[in-house]
Order: C-alpha cells, then structure tokens, then sequence
C-alpha cells in the first residue's frame, strides 16, 4: 500500500485543513500556527505532529520530511472588506511563497476570502511552474443557508492533468459530504460552551476563522484519485 500524501499545514488555526485532508487519506507532518489558543487545539487533536510557530522563521527551522502538499489559509485582514480598505494586517503570503519556493510541494493548496488574493497566489506559482486552478467555493455550495464567500487555490507540478475536472466532481458532492452539518443542532454544539469557560471568545474567533473540512477534504479526494489514476 502507498505511502499516504504529506501534508505541511501553514497558518493552520485549529486544523480545519488538516482535518478534511487526513479524511481523503493524507498524513500532516507539521503545522505552523502563531495563535496560542490554536495551538492548544492543534496539540489536544495531534499530539504527535510537529509545530512551528513563526511563518517568517519556518524555513530555516524545518527538520521534518519533504511534503508532498503544502496548504494554508494565509491571513485575510490585508484582503477582507471588514478592514475598508485600511491595511489591518501584515500581508504574510511572500513568506509562505518562500517556503513553498524552498520545499517545491508537488501539489499547493491555498485560501482566502479575496479573489484579488488568490490571483496574486496563482500568478507567483505560475512563475514556479505551476499548473493553477481557482474556484469559489462558499459554505452555500456546501448546503448552508449563508454565504462565506472563500477563494481557493490548487497548484500541481505536472502537465496534462484531469484535476480540474475532478474537483469540479467532487466538490459537487460537497452538500453530500456536508449533510447535517448544518441543522440547528449540529451548529449549536459547534458553538458550545460550558458557564465559566475563559477562552469563549477565542473559541468563537477560531470557529469563525477555520475553514469548512470538507471543504479541503473534497479537495485532497480528487487529488488522490488524480495521483492514483
């Protein structure tokens, strides 16, 4: 049996990446993560992956395997139309561009809320060589009865592939893979919070800021089946 995909998660908040790529059988071998109340979660779920906490550093402290993905989020505030049009944030992209310079996955999966974004990521990975495509995909595509707009990113290093046309299929199974996900229910006990929990809000703000799993995991399924084919 093949060795499953490895999977370096950037910016990894509290692994929503990571969760939906391990589903379609991926392994991640390390998370970059800043925050300290991710990092917590990233430790309570993966006990045993590795993690670095500086985007800006990773590359020079990287002492794990070569990845055959990298993947991440990279922070929206530059991008967002909540900052109206006031730069709120370091634009943190160059440095995982750098990092994915330096490791040259096979394949990069990137997102963000600005399609403006996500056309800079493909343009510097285009000049690495990377075949790109970019899809929006918002949580309404995955059943829920709102919005969330988000720009996504594949990167491959190969010609002539079908990847386009399998993830086109597979995201279309998106409200399957999401089904329940969000009954009144099912959304209150992601919202949960014991009387006298100190991290409420850093708990919310996780929740808000992480992508939807499946989302990545219908994402790494049509790679997988891609790589294998």
């Amino acid at each position: 049996m093949a060795e499953p995909m490895k999977v370096l998660d950037l910016f990894s908040g509290i692994g929503g990446f990571s969760l939906g790529l391990e589903r379609a059988g991926m392994e991640t071998v390390a998370f970059c993560e800043s925050e300290p109340h991710a990092q917590k979660i990233l430790k309570k779920h993966w006990p045993k992956v590795k993690q670095y906490n500086d985007i800006k550093t990773l590359i020079d402290d990287y002492d794990q395997e070569k990845p055959d993905v990298i993947c991440g989020g990279f922070p929206c505030q530059p991008f967002s139309s909540a900052s109206h049009g006031k730069i709120t944030a370091e634009d943190l992209w160059p440095y995982m561009a750098g990092v994915i310079w330096r490791l040259m996955p096979r394949f990069v999966i990137a997102e963000n809320v600005s399609e403006k974004a996500i056309n800079q990521v493909k343009a510097d990975l285009e000049i690495l060589n990377y075949e790109c495509i970019t899809r929006k995909i918002s949580a309404h595509n995955c059943g829920g009865w709102h919005r969330r707009n988000r720009y996504w990113l594949i990167a491959y290093s190969y010609k002539n592939s079908k990847l386009h046309s399998t993830i086109d299929a597979e995201t279309q199974k998106l409200p399957q893979l999401c089904k329940n996900l969000w009954t009144g229910e099912n959304y209150a006990s992601a919202l949960r919070v014991s009387d006298g929990v100190s991290n409420r809000v850093d708990r919310l703000a996780r929740l808000g800021n992480s992508v939807i799993p499946q989302i990545p995991e219908a994402i790494g399924r049509a790679i997988m089946e891609q790589d294998n084919g």
